[in-house]
């Protein structure tokens, strides 16, 4: 019952690392007030990917060698750097190298969170209640992102650099919250290695995990191709929704109540999974993404899909997160999930510039359309995959 504290703190820091004013206003803030072009803010956001793709592994090595609470804390400190960088600098390098250490920040949490939260649940002997726990996580994540999105649309109708000041201070707070968890020991064995032999079983023991695991690496794959046409849509609609008209204000509600959404999907995904199991969620889940980014193609009904798309997004990846920890070993488990988020930085690092470059020549809607195709081709992959029985039942 040692560890039965980390999963409330977990549920502590989830909160105030994502009270952040910034999330939904970045793009706007580097278009207004740096006055970078949107070209420009794609190449900032394939760097940020390119970072994520080339340390998601090295981090999670950290996370699994030296701790998990290093690692986070780390990422935090990160952070920092990040925000000070973007208050302080108007120049394109500096805040392109600003962007590397936001990317350094999510690798180091990326992985190394969820590993402290399922081990600390094992070492309980109450994983099967991961997947509860992890849509709680959800529903918190996206209340306190919903909660930021509508007060920042406020903030920043006064101030862009409030909104980074105060986002600094939640993360103090969230600094504070993760030295007050307890590390599991799972490292043990890792002490008494020399160098050589801790990459060796980081390196080598974990990609053979990964690529040699056919149901893991189909999932992990799916994961990515999901995850990045919505993140990719999410970042780039309050400029789509600035050309429309839209108020910041109105911005905000509309982000808001896309996080609501999500945080209710994310409350119910252990139900559903329960009710229709793993290959309705596969086959059924995207599908109804892949319609809600073509009605988003539709000016006037762009609200409801992008809210719903919110719900939709919430269920995959908790659903998607326990398949995939149930396969994973303990002790490599931060540096095996971080071939997620290298796999999602992956596909992110192709397609943001691409929506970019589409909008800096057309449109944004144009960029919409070409996303709409791309995750559309994604669900056909995910078909085949499906059809060609390579994920076995759990």
């Amino acid at each position: 019952m040692r560890y039965k504290r980390n999963i409330k703190l977990d549920y502590l820091h989830t909160l105030v690392r994502n009270i952040n004013f910034t999330q939904g206003f970045w793009l706007l803030f580097l278009l207004v007030v740096k006055d970078f072009s949107l070209f420009e803010v794609g190449l900032l956001e394939m760097v940020f990917h390119l970072t994520s793709l080339s340390m998601e592994v090295p981090t999670g090595v950290i996370a699994d060698v030296f701790g998990r609470k290093i690692s986070r804390l780390l990422g935090i400190f990160s952070y920092f750097i990040y925000i000070f960088i973007m208050v302080f600098s108007g120049n394109f390098t500096v805040i392109l190298i600003g962007f590397i250490f936001c990317g350094l920040s999510f690798t180091f949490e990326s992985g190394s969170g969820e590993a402290l939260v399922y081990d600390s649940l094992k070492l309980m002997g109450e994983e099967d209640k991961f997947m509860k726990v992890n849509g709680m996580k959800e529903v918190i994540y996206q209340v306190a992102g919903a909660i930021s999105l509508v007060v920042s649309g406020y903030i920043i109708s006064v101030s862009f650099n409030l909104a980074w000041y105060l986002t600094l201070g939640f993360y103090l707070l969230a600094m504070i919250v993760i030295m007050l968890m307890r590390e599991t020991p799972m490292l043990e064995k890792a002490k008494n290695l020399n160098l050589k032999k801790l990459l060796y079983n980081q390196y080598v023991v974990s990609t053979r995990v990964v690529f040699k695991n056919k149901r893991l690496l189909y999932l992990t794959i799916i994961g990515a191709m999901v995850g990045a046409p919505i993140t990719t849509l999410y970042l780039y609609l309050p400029e789509h929704l600035d050309s429309l008209g839209y108020t910041y204000l109105q911005m905000g509600l509309l982000l808001g109540a896309h996080s609501a959404f999500a945080a209710i999907g994310g409350y119910y995904a252990h139900l559903l999974e329960k009710r229709y199991k793993e290959r309705k969620i596969l086959y059924f889940v995207p599908l109804f993404m892949v319609i809600s980014f073509w009605l988003v193609l539709i000016d006037g009904a762009i609200i409801i899909p992008f809210i719903l798309l919110g719900f939709f997004d919430s269920v995959f990846y908790v659903v998607l997160g326990d398949y995939i920890n149930r396969i994973v070993p303990s002790e490599i488990r931060a540096t095996a999930l971080s071939y997620g988020g290298m796999m999602f930085s992956f596909v992110m690092v192709i397609i943001f510039p691409l929506v970019g470059l589409i909008a800096q020549l057309s449109d944004l809607r144009t960029g919409y359309l070409v996303l709409a195709i791309i995750i559309s081709l994604f669900y056909v992959f995910l078909l085949k995959v499906l059809s060609g029985n390579s994920l076995d039942k759990i």
